[in-house]
């Protein structure tokens, strides 16, 4: 595939989206880092509590408590995160959205939670394996949020099922694609993070477009349908592939 033809295409789209997604992309960061803060304040708390009165059984409730706040909490984050993804793909197809697109989706939690630990789950199953059926598994399912993004009313195995669907075949392309990218994680890691601003939206969005490029094209409907091989070489938008 033409990997330079689709990551341009993604900078366009960043380019022209109002607000920047870096400044989404901040605010996305910023939330996820306080929901870290707050499951490490509560577990601080009951942990210096239970050391001050020397209980054991405050340090052991404490403990449990800590555990629950952190798993209700990591479930609203994503939400929020099922919302960066829908923002992500709105962005590329240059639509309308912007920082409310993260905190939108709170009515889907069920059913973003059930797709994140059905994908979660068998990822882990295949991984206890080996760690190649493990990466094989995740390259197969990465495509469910996007069609979950875009069919709010389908099932989580349907998601699944359809991202398999589109991912055949297409796996080593894919991964080849997440690749691509090592050299722009390795300078967000020098940068303690700080280029992730940048990094983050540019793979999200980029992904949104390779996610479309899977789908039947419709020279009417552009990328609200997709276009099959829209990267391919020699491809061209009104004649597929020449």
């Amino acid at each position: 595939m033409n990997r330079a033809l689709l990551k341009q295409d993604a900078k366009n789209a960043m380019s022209a989206a109002n607000p920047h997604p870096v400044l989404t992309t901040l605010v996305f960061m910023v939330v996820s880092i306080a929901v870290t803060l707050v499951v490490n304040i509560v577990s601080g708390i009951f942990g210096f509590t239970g050391a001050l009165l020397d209980s054991e059984a405050i340090s052991v409730f404490g403990g449990f408590i800590s555990v629950i706040v952190s798993l209700l909490i990591t479930l609203l984050l994503s939400a929020v995160q099922f919302g960066y993804v829908v923002y992500s793909l709105k962005v590329f197809k240059h639509e309308d959205t912007g920082i409310n697109e993260l905190f939108a989706y709170f009515p889907m939690l069920l059913k973003i939670i059930g797709l994140t630990l059905w994908m979660e789950l068998f990822i882990m199953l295949w991984s206890c394996l080996c760690i190649i059926p493990g990466i094989i598994a995740g390259l197969r399912y990465s495509q469910a949020f996007f069609i979950l993004a875009e069919n709010p009313d389908k099932g989580i195995r349907e998601c699944v099922n359809e991202s398999k669907e589109l991912m055949s075949g297409r796996l080593w392309e894919f991964f080849v694609l997440q690749l691509s990218f090592i050299l722009w994680l390795l300078l967000t890691m020098v940068t303690c993070g700080l280029a992730g601003l940048y990094v983050q939206p540019y793979m999200q969005i980029t992904y949104a477009g390779y996610y479309l490029s899977l789908k039947p094209y419709d020279v009417n409907d552009g990328y609200n349908s997709g276009y099959q091989d829209g990267y391919a070489d020699g491809f061209n938008a009104n004649n597929g592939l020449s």
